[in-house]
């Protein structure tokens, strides 16, 4: 009898044992299934080329080039054409932060919520090769043009100037070393560092240099870098300018990529200049679109999504903006998007300025300086984009 239920049992073991493998090929078949289904529609869909939720440009399917593959841009663009086309990731995200905020977290998506009502993004850990490569393309450039007067603004981002307003349990990232650090070695490459943290520091209590709900900072806190950025690069002295409130309204990225409500809205202004008859007009010419322009504000945007995008519209690969000044000099802006508030004070300064987003320029930027007749260089990032994008040493090393 023994022998029998052992018998029995054996048998029952191997059909539960056959029974688990057909379920996990089963199993196997449906996943491979999902992700070629998931492949073929990728395929079949039109990219999106601006995500509304996380206020930014998406990565569409990059060039294929020669320059490209060995300039190492095609990897960088072909894993970020992935992870910003994938099936349904908007949705994804929107769970994802769903999920965080009703578990009652303090940080969703990379935000912090903090007090006074804002919402605070995470300090991004700098990547060692991405700042290395950035450093060494600097270099190289000031070597090949020594006579070109180059400076470089790192934004604090709020995260580092706003730490008091976050949870006492929160402990982010040094990014004033990282700072330092960087500021250190560009400084000893001949290229001049505009540090605002100081100025910000002191200034934080008196007016709002960042917005509650967006990563930016304000046109308060871009008239602040204005003015340090003018005297940097003996562009003479700064004008004055006074904010115009144009929307009361405004929720911005943090809003949108962390999913917490509740908080309060911001105000966007715009910086005008105080004496309007001293100011000159300026001609903006936008290549890719084609379109010119006298305004530096897109008023009709306040009423997208995108609000920010009032100052100067999506991010365009390169600009030209044209100003009579009694200037002759030149300026090449090499940016993201926190230059974008700047740009209208800094217009009154220059005959030109080119304006580049490396993210999104793919043209030899030595052509650009021998064109236009470069006479200064501004790189102004903040510092969480630059510490994690290989865009900048990309397009100089092409």
């Amino acid at each position: 009898m023994k022998k029998i239920n052992r018998f029995r049992n054996e048998i029952k073991a191997e059909l539960k044992q056959s029974s688990e493998n057909k379920m996990a090929a089963y199993t196997g078949v449906i996943f491979v299934f999902v992700l070629a289904a998931v492949f073929l529609i990728n395929l079949i869909v039109p990219d999106k080329s601006f995500s509304a939720s996380e206020n930014r440009m998406l990565q569409e399917f990059p060039s294929i080039s020669v320059s490209n593959y060995f300039g190492g841009r095609l990897e960088s663009k072909m894993e970020s054409y992935v992870n910003d086309q994938f099936l349904m990731r908007g949705s994804f995200i929107k769970v994802k932060s769903a999920v965080d905020v009703t578990e009652g977290k303090l940080k969703a998506n990379g935000v912090y919520r903090a007090r006074d009502g804002y919402l605070i993004e995470d300090i991004v850990t700098p990547d060692q090769k991405t700042i290395s490569s950035a450093e060494t393309a600097l270099k190289n450039l000031k070597a090949k043009y020594p006579k070109l007067n180059m400076t470089f603004l790192l934004a604090p981002n709020a995260g580092n100037i706003m730490s008091d307003k976050l949870p006492i349990t929160v402990s982010m990232a040094d990014q004033n070393k990282s700072i330092d650090d960087f500021y250190k070695n560009i400084k000893a490459s001949g290229i001049k560092p505009i540090d605002v943290r100081k100025t910000f520091n002191k200034k934080k209590e008196d007016v709002q240099l960042y917005y509650r709900t967006d990563h930016h900072w304000t046109s308060d806190g871009a008239y602040l870098a204005y003015k340090a950025i003018v005297p940097a690069l003996g562009a003479g002295m700064p004008m004055e300018f006074e904010s115009k409130i144009v929307k009361n309204d405004f929720a911005g990225t943090m809003y949108s990529k962390s999913g917490f409500t509740g908080g309060r809205y911001d105000s966007i202004r715009i910086n005008l200049p105080k004496n309007k008859k001293a100011a000159k007009p300026s001609v903006i010419y936008y290549g890719d679109t084609k379109k010119k322009t006298t305004k530096f504000y897109q008023l009709k945007n306040l009423d997208k999504k995108d609000a920010y995008t009032v100052f100067g519209g999506s991010n365009h690969p390169m600009y030209t903006v044209k100003t009579p000044t009694e200037s002759n000099r030149r300026l090449l802006l090499i940016k993201d998007s926190y230059a974008n508030s700047v740009i209208p004070m800094l217009a009154q300064h220059y005959r030109e300025i080119v304006v580049v987003d490396p993210r999104y320029y793919f043209d030899n930027v030595d052509d650009l300086i021998a064109s236009e007749g470069i006479t200064d260089v501004l790189f102004l990032y903040n510092a969480n984009t630059f510490f994690a994008d290989d865009s900048l040493s990309i397009m100089l090393q092409e």
